[in-house]
C-alpha cells in the first residue's frame, strides 16, 4: 500500500491522499501446472500422482521437455523413439503426450452385443449342420415328434440330447477360438474393432495368443455370478472385468 497527493497545489495537497492498493508478491513467476486425469479429465493438484476421484495414474506434468510414454508414463529424453522402460512407441509431441483412454462399462456392452450376434449366427449355423448332417431335415423331425409324444426318457431323447451336446460344445469351441485369434492377432474383435476399442496388456504391449486363450476361457466365470461381475468394470479405475484381472488385460479407447 502507498499514499500519494492527488496534486500539485496547495488546495489539492489538503485533500486525503488516494489509496492504492497493489498486489502481493508471490516471490515466483513460474505457472502453476494442473494435473489433468487421463480417465475421467478431473483437475488435480499439481503435486499429485493419482487422481483423487477415481484413482488413475496421472501423466508426468512435471516434464514438459521429455517424451512421456503412453503405457507406463515413463518420462523419456525428447529424441527418444521408444521408451526405455516398456518399448512402447512414444508420441512426438513433448510433455504429458497421448496417455490411455480406457473403454467403459456401456461401450463395452455394445461391442458385446455385436460378437455375440454374430457369433450367435455361426454357431447356429454349425450346430444345424452338426444335427442336420447325423439325422437329416425328415427324420429329425420325427425324432422330435417321438419325443413330445412320449415325453419319456428314452433312447430317443438320450441321442437327441447327445447330439445337442455336441452342437453346443462346438459353439463353446467356436466361440473361444474366435477371441481367441482375434485378440492374440489384432487385439480386437469384430465388435470392439466396430467402437474403436482394443485389448492391450497394462503397459500398452500387445495380447499374446495364449493371454487371449485365458481371458476368453476367463469370461466364462462371470457367467457363474449371473453376469453380475460385469459391473466391476463400471467402477474400477482402469475400468478392467473379472477376466481382464485373471488375464492382466485392459481394454482402451484407440
Amino acid at each position: 500500500m502507498e499514499e500519494r497527493p492527488t496534486g500539485d497545489t496547495a488546495g489539492d495537497a489538503q485533500k486525503k491522499p488516494e489509496i492504492v492498493l497493489t498486489p502481493p508478491s508471490t516471490g515466483s513467476t513460474e505457472p502453476v501446472h494442473t494435473r489433468v486425469c487421463p480417465n475421467c479429465n478431473t483437475v488435480n493438484p499439481p503435486a499429485s500422482v493419482y487422481c483423487y476421484k477415481c484413482g488413475s495414474k496421472l501423466p508426468d506434468a512435471a516434464a514438459p521437455d521429455k517424451k512421456i510414454c503412453p503405457g507406463c508414463n515413463t518420462p523419456n529424453s525428447a529424441t527418444a523413439q521408444y521408451c526405455f522402460k516398456c518399448g512402447l512407441p512414444l508420441p512426438e509431441k513433448l510433455g504429458s503426450g497421448d496417455v490411455m483412454q480406457y473403454g467403459g462399462f456401456w461401450v463395452r456392452l455394445v461391442a458385446y452385443i455385436i460378437d455375440y450376434i454374430l457369433l450367435s449366427i455361426v454357431s447356429s449355423i454349425i450346430s444345424s449342420v452338426i444335427i442336420f448332417g447325423s439325422y437329416g431335415l425328415s427324420k429329425y423331425m420325427d425324432l422330435l415328434t417321438e419325443i413330445q409324444t412320449t415325453g419319456t426318457l428314452n433312447s430317443s431323447f438320450w441321442e437327441f440330447f447327445r447330439l445337442s451336446l455336441w452342437a453346443g460344445l462346438a459353439g463353446l469351441v467356436i466361440i473361444i477360438a474366435y477371441n481367441t485369434i482375434a485378440i492374440g492377432k489384432w487385439g480386437k474383435t469384430i465388435g470392439k474393432a466396430a467402437l474403436g476399442l482394443k485389448v492391450v496388456k497394462p503397459d500398452g504391449s500387445r495380447v499374446g495368443y495364449w493371454r487371449a486363450f485365458g481371458r476368453s476361457v476367463a469370461d466364462y466365470l462371470n457367467w457363474f455370478t449371473l453376469g453380475l461381475s460385469f459391473l466391476i468394470i463400471a467402477f474400477t479405475a482402469k475400468k478392467r472385468g473379472l477376466h481382464d484381472y485373471i488375464a492382466d488385460t485392459i481394454v482402451i479407447k484407440k
